[in-house]
């Protein structure tokens, strides 16, 4: 009996509708459009997939201190992945000039991608491009390494986020606790 789950409906219709390219450099290396590889990735963690389109994904994945929203675009004329993850602390516009600081700090210690403020919600989001000109298409481990490392800098980041939205520490402070370098456990 096939799966009648929405999320393998969405990938069943995606992957019909999208191609695969294999490598001409190894054998061993296959491609595939990235949106498709992030479909996958995402139906394989049971993420809830929102929306599909042939270019564009967006999914609910839950976190340690929230739910956050991936949205993954694909450029043909650029050959460009983009992720953006948005990270779910809703601020009051008074709080924009806090806000503001909070990513210039902690852009500097992010490994990829940076926090942009979306001056329409108050909302920080981490964005990142993955260039792909002239690879063909993805692998699933770059998907993956993206995914995985940026949702690693939400669930980093958040805390102080949280923080600096709730008033409770200056965006100065809060960078400090969460970036604090820890040894052993706890």
């Amino acid at each position: 009996m096939p799966c009648r789950h929405a999320a393998c409906w969405a990938y069943q219709i995606i992957s019909d509708a999208l191609f695969m390219a294999t490598s001409t450099t190894s054998p061993d290396l296959t491609f595939a459009h990235p949106i498709e590889l992030v479909t996958q990735f995402v139906v394989r963690q049971d993420w809830f997939l929102k929306q599909q389109r042939r270019d564009a994904i967006i999914a609910e994945i839950p976190g340690r201190w929230s739910h956050y929203q991936l949205a993954v675009s694909w450029q043909d004329d650029e050959e460009t992945m983009q992720v953006i993850c948005r990270i779910d602390v809703q601020a009051d516009g008074s709080m924009i000039g806090e806000l503001a600081m909070l990513a210039a700090l902690l852009n500097q210690h992010l490994f990829i991608g940076h926090l942009a403020l979306d001056m329409a919600t108050c909302e920080l989001e981490l964005r990142h491009t993955l260039a792909l000109r002239g690879a063909g298409g993805a692998t699933p481990e770059q998907i993956e390494d993206v995914v995985d490392i940026m949702l690693g800098e939400c669930e980093q980041v958040y805390p102080a986020i949280y923080q600096v939205v709730h008033g409770t520490l200056s965006a100065d402070d809060a960078t400090a606790a969460v970036t604090m370098i820890t040894k052993g456990e706890a």
